[in-house]
């Protein structure tokens, strides 16, 4: 039971970087949809004229 700790460590820790870099994506595809939306691109402004 010595290296228990240990791993719960470095199990916390992974699991905090995943935690962060989901975080990350959520808000980076959140701001690239609302973007997307106030200047369409091609084929969506093409779309939005007819």
């Amino acid at each position: 039971m010595i290296g228990a700790p240990v791993w719960h460590f470095w199990i916390g820790m992974a699991l905090s970087g995943v935690v962060v870099l989901a975080c990350l994506g959520l808000i980076a595809f959140y701001m690239l949809s609302v973007q997307a939306k106030k200047s369409p691109s091609g084929k969506q402004r093409r779309h939005q004229d007819l």
